[in-house]
């Protein structure tokens, strides 16, 4: 239940970069934040229920741009078409759970559960994240989302109805209608697969699999309504495409060069880099020079960086440990722990569209807060486990207090 609660004596960390404050005082009432003061100048009226942070850091909850809460236990392609769609929809509830537990009080689910997740989110029914659900991306015919190849060989129709985060439509029309159906069941915007994704001989990240005037076509529907585009893009080329078309975020974007980034800026388009998924399963290799030189190029050139996991399924990408995992990660390619926090959160939202809501902790936001013990300014590895997180605070109700 909502009431009133203050947050007393911990060290601020707000997520806007300002230096952290010491020994305050954070007011919420319902489920804004009311006041942010030092303690010594703010009062507190015997209504509001005390927390006691001294010596530990409060922070922004933490968000994650590129989740896939489907459902998947394994990593065979084939089973994410053939299992039992209500059975990865009851396990997609754990993973939201997980999500949360770890810090994360905001997500964008990129798959078909996440619509009807965040339903139940909303009413209560479940336990989670906030959720922004874009659904499944749209992607084309024998592209990353076409399991009708090798030893499958899958109908068509079974595979474009049961994929859990991709629907394939070829064609400017065909994209329009996907796109709209999309809307019809509540997404809150739209992900597009502009180039290959590496599965297959027919899905390489080189090869592009939309042109400027599809991609175009798909931001043109999310602009008539206000929504947002997140553009699945690996390549150079792939990129130079998402952002000619004007989407708002590149995901992954494997290849970038300063000129791109330059555009990027201009724009205002925010990097989701995913650098985790690097280190897992197929696409895993022992240093990811590649990845690592593109965020380094956007880093230096002044692109938005936004945190993003592209946590699918529990065999390979265990949500929650592993989704807070993409913050060290940050680090390791050339952030500063303030930066990677800061992109965590405030960039995070941004990338959302939802920055006047939540991603900093500021005087009539959303309270969305966590407090901690140790520093992650020192040292960011104390995010990585959940027990250092000692309560957990969504929309001004208490999730977790130890």
């Amino acid at each position: 239940m909502k009431g009133k609660i203050a947050i007393v004596g911990g060290t601020l960390i707000d997520g806007t970069g300002k230096e952290p404050l010491e020994d305050t005082v954070i007011l919420i009432d319902g489920t804004k934040i009311v006041k942010i003061g030092r303690k010594e100048s703010v009062s507190i009226s015997e209504n509001f229920e005390k927390i006691e942070a001294s010596g530990k850091i409060v922070m922004p909850g933490l968000i994650d741009c590129h989740v896939h809460l489907t459902g998947l236990k394994g990593a065979d392609p084939l089973r994410w078409v053939v299992e039992n769609r209500l059975l990865r929809a009851v396990r997609s509830v754990s993973q939201a759970w997980k999500l949360l537990e770890h810090g994360f009080t905001t997500v964008r689910d990129l798959s078909e559960n996440g619509l009807y997740l965040k339903k139940a989110v909303e009413e209560g029914s479940i336990i989670g994240p906030r959720i922004l659900a874009y659904g499944r991306g749209l992607g084309r015919t024998g592209g990353h989302g076409d399991l009708r190849r090798d030893i499958y060989e899958m109908p068509a129709d079974v595979v474009k109805e049961l994929h859990p985060f991709c629907v394939q439509c070829d064609g400017i029309d065909a994209i329009r209608r996907e796109a709209r159906a999309l809307v019809g069941k509540g997404a809150d915007g739209f992900k597009v697969f502009v180039t290959g994704g590496g599965t297959w001989e027919k899905d390489r990240e080189k090869d592009i699999h939309y042109t400027v005037e599809e991609v175009k076509a798909v931001v043109e529907e999310a602009r008539m309504l206000g929504l947002r585009v997140c553009a699945h893009a690996e390549c150079l080329e792939g990129v130079k495409i998402a952002v000619e078309a004007g989407v708002d975020t590149i995901e992954h974007g494997d290849v970038l060069d300063e000129e791109v980034c330059k555009k990027m800026v201009e724009k205002n388009i925010i990097y989701v880099p995913t650098l985790s998924i690097y280190y897992v399963g197929p696409w895993a290799v022992e240093v990811p020079e590649v990845q690592l030189k593109s965020f380094r190029i956007a880093h230096k050139t002044g692109v938005k960086i936004a945190l993003g996991s592209d946590a699918f399924t529990e065999e390979l990408t265990p949500f929650g440990k592993y989704n807070i995992g993409e913050i060290k990660r940050m680090v390791d390619a050339g952030m500063s722990p303030m930066e990677a926090i800061i992109s965590a959160t405030k960039i995070s939202a941004e990338a959302l569209g939802i920055s006047d809501k939540v991603g900093t902790i500021e005087e009539g936001k959303i309270a969305d807060l966590l407090i901690i013990n140790g520093n992650p300014l020192d040292d960011i590895t104390i995010l990585l486990d959940k027990n250092n997180i000692e309560t957990i605070i969504k929309e001004g109700v208490i999730i977790k207090r130890t």
